[in-house]
């Protein structure tokens, strides 16, 4: 048996960060657009780091930049919900990581949203799936905090996921004849 893994080395500390930052740009990643805030003050931020912690109770965990606007919003109001974007919502990511190819950044009223009567609108149209989160905890670490959440609504959508990896957008495929 073969192994393609690269033999250690050791690596000069001012090398490490630019070759983590290449090696993590290989490992796939769901892209989730979070939304928090007031109604009239509402925020959405792409996040590339959403993960289940527990299925009893339903948690899960985003990464967010501290210093980011959003952390804050989630602090005040203890809700947040997380939008797993669909292959056709490469422009909502760009849009919410303040990237677009055409119009403003973070710009709401550029995406569609919908929501339950009476509430504030929170979820995207056309996403994979979407979790209404009460905040349980927010972990600081290094320079992002860890925000945990009890899910307490699911919307379930569209069924290809948008991935990103090697710095591009893509969609998973499974491969023939595996289980």
């Amino acid at each position: 048996m073969t192994s393609s893994a690269i033999s250690p080395a050791i690596i000069r500390p001012d090398l490490l960060r630019d070759q983590f930052v290449a090696a993590m740009s290989r490992v796939p990643l769901s892209v989730a657009v979070v939304v928090a805030g007031a109604p009239e003050h509402r925020l959405a931020l792409t996040v590339g780091t959403f993960i289940s912690v527990s299925a009893d109770p339903p948690m899960v965990l985003v990464s967010v930049k501290a210093s980011s606007p959003l952390c804050k919003a989630v602090s005040t109001h203890r809700r947040y919900v997380i939008n797993v974007l669909s292959a056709e919502q490469v422009e909502h990511s760009e849009r919410f990581s303040g990237r677009p190819r055409t119009g403003r950044p973070y710009d709401l009223t550029a995406a569609r949203w919908t929501g339950v009567p009476g509430e504030p609108l929170r979820y995207l149209e056309g996403v994979v799936a979407a979790f209404d989160c009460e905040l349980v905890e927010a972990q600081p670490i290094a320079s992002h905090v860890l925000l945990i959440g009890r899910v307490d609504e699911i919307i379930l959508g569209a069924e290809r996921p948008l991935v990103y990896w090697s710095r591009s957008y893509g969609i998973p495929s499974p491969l023939s004849g595996a289980v």
